[in-house]
């Protein structure tokens, strides 16, 4: 197993340790992924839930919201060089990180009407609980 995060401070982890991951998460609130609610949280949730991790958001639900047109079903692995090569964690976790800016810009983008419409239908879906992260609407706790 290999894994990979970035804070939004920069700081970087990439190792196969759980303990260590577990104490590089310590003190986030937050834990943004991409695929995280039907893959890394199967895998990750002990770890996510002894940092004390309240809020998670997934961009890949997010993001046919926010780029109906082309949306980043996957994420784009242009640092493999081959197809049988492994994936990088940090480089991935690198990638949803920008996602999710990009993400956060275009919901910026959208008047307080289509964002209020877009919270009233989503908000009790378990994969869009975060959607209005940016407009102050509350915000979903793990399980």
């Amino acid at each position: 197993m290999d894994i990979g995060a970035v804070k939004g401070n920069g700081q970087e982890f990439h190792s196969d340790s759980l303990q260590d991951f577990s104490g590089f998460l310590r003190g986030s609130k937050y834990i943004c992924g991409h695929n995280i609610l039907n893959h890394d949280l199967k895998y990750l949730k002990k770890e996510i839930e002894e940092c004390g991790a309240e809020y998670f958001i997934d961009t890949l639900y997010l993001s046919p919201l926010m780029f109906p047109k082309k949306p980043y079903h996957h994420l784009v692995k242009d640092d493999k060089l081959t197809a049988d090569e492994l994936n990088n964690p940090l480089n991935d976790a690198k990638k949803a990180r920008d996602l999710f800016h990009d993400e956060v810009a275009k919901f910026e983008e959208l008047d307080g009407p289509l964002k209020k419409i877009y919270y009233a239908l989503l908000n009790s879906k378990d994969e869009l609980m975060n959607l209005g992260v940016t407009t102050g609407y509350r915000f979903k706790k793990m399980r």
